[in-house]
């Protein structure tokens, strides 16, 4: 049986080169070139320090409560079942918010209520995070209370400008 599609000899042994054979090689190189690249090899500096051009959950904007955060009960809990979070304690801190400004009345329940004070995952606080802020029972924290007027962001964030919730140096990580 012939082949077909001879498309040009082999340059040293004058073999035909046949043309499913240089379809099959392209085809995989262009697989390549769009499959194989990593950013570091395919992108270039210029294009890599362009900022995003979406944002995640929108453009929000937050109407923001100074006040303080009072630390009203510590108590450690053991991880739940099937629990794939850190290793260390557990710790539920609850705290609640009194604002030193006034509240617009759509927003004035939000301060007579008990928060669970989580890092930004989500996670509950260990042993030594607390040690490390000096989160205890009965402390009064800084505190503002920012709640969403626009956008589809979280409705109701708490921030403590004396508490990185993003600190996940304890062990266990």
């Amino acid at each position: 049986m012939t082949k077909q599609f001879i498309f040009l000899r082999h340059l040293h042994s004058g073999k035909p080169v046949y043309l499913a054979y240089l379809v099959k090689i392209s085809v995989f190189f262009l697989i390549f070139l769009i499959f194989g690249c990593t950013k570091s090899t395919c992108v270039s500096e210029s294009e890599e320090k362009k900022p995003a051009s979406i944002v995640v959950g929108g453009r929000c904007e937050y109407m923001r409560y100074k006040g303080k955060a009072k630390i009203v009960s510590i108590r450690k809990i053991k991880p739940p079942e099937n629990y794939t979070g850190p290793s260390y304690e557990l710790y539920e801190v609850k705290y609640s918010f009194s604002a030193e400004e006034k509240i617009k009345k759509a927003h004035e329940n939000l301060g007579k209520k008990e928060y669970l004070l989580t890092l930004t995952n989500s996670w509950y606080p260990g042993p030594k995070f607390l040690q490390k802020y000096g989160i205890m029972t009965g402390k009064t924290f800084d505190c503002y209370l920012k709640v969403i007027v626009k956008g589809t962001c979280t409705p109701v964030i708490f921030e403590f400008p004396d508490i990185d919730s993003n600190d996940y140096f304890e062990p266990g990580f």
